[in-house]
């Protein structure tokens, strides 16, 4: 994570995270695979909290194809 993206994740941590249950998710992500940001913590339409329902494992290649979109449907 660079700098910047560190300040992200801690700007939209809601105080009633559970902060374990997010190092779990980050500590059980499987070999070759990526932690995203469902709805990204960036958005231009929306941006989504730092929290486990929002977390998801990509491949690196489907990760950066996603870069920090989110598709509205």
């Amino acid at each position: 994570n660079t700098k910047l993206q560190k300040i992200d994740i801690r700007n939209r941590v809601p105080l009633w995270a559970d902060i374990s249950a997010i190092h779990k998710f980050y500590a059980e992500c499987p070999d070759n695979m990526h932690v995203d940001h469902i709805i990204p913590l960036r958005g231009k339409l929306v941006s989504g909290l730092h929290l486990v329902s929002n977390l998801q494992y990509l491949t690196p290649e489907a990760n950066l194809i996603k870069n920090n979109k989110f598709e509205v449907l």
